[in-house]
C-alpha cells in the first residue's frame, strides 16, 4: 500500500473515531449507559485496528 493509501486510511478511521465519541458524548448527555458502552467499544475497535493491520 502506497503511502497516500495509508493517509486515507489513518484520515478515515480518525474521523470514524471522532464520530464514536460524539456518540459515546451524547449517550453520557442522556445518561444511557447501555448505548455509552456499546460505543465505548466501537471507538475501542476503532482505534486497536491500525495495531491490526500494520
Amino acid at each position: 500500500m502506497s503511502n497516500l493509501g495509508y493517509a486515507s486510511l489513518f484520515i478515515v478511521m480518525l474521523a470514524a473515531l471522532l464520530a464514536a465519541l460524539a456518540q459515546m458524548s451524547m449517550a453520557l448527555d442522556e445518561a444511557d449507559i447501555g448505548r455509552f458502552s456499546i460505543w465505548t467499544g466501537i471507538a475501542s475497535v476503532i482505534a486497536g485496528l491500525p495495531m491490526m493491520l500494520w
